[in-house]
């Protein structure tokens, strides 16, 4: 599936649960650069933000936190643009 900027999609956390986020850049590795392809992206909902710090992540309450998201964690498009 093909993503775009500011597409909302359903991740796969390290953390463990999984959390919608908003595609803010694409990153595409240059030659000689440790090769990973994925995003930049921003946590939508405060609920999943909530969710990541009861699993241990270390996130201010009220923030929208930068995040990078790897391709392969991507699970589904929820919608464009928010």
């Amino acid at each position: 599936m093909s993503y775009e900027k500011n597409d909302i999609v359903l991740v796969r956390s390290f953390a463990g649960p999984d959390v919608k986020v908003k595609l803010i850049k694409r990153v595409v590795p240059k030659k000689n650069q440790w090769g990973a392809l994925g995003w930049e992206a921003t946590i939508v909902y405060k609920k999943d933000v909530e969710k990541l710090i009861k699993c241990g992540v270390p996130y201010a309450k009220n923030s929208k936190p930068e995040v990078w998201v790897f391709d392969w964690q991507i699970i589904e498009k929820k919608s464009s643009k928010r």
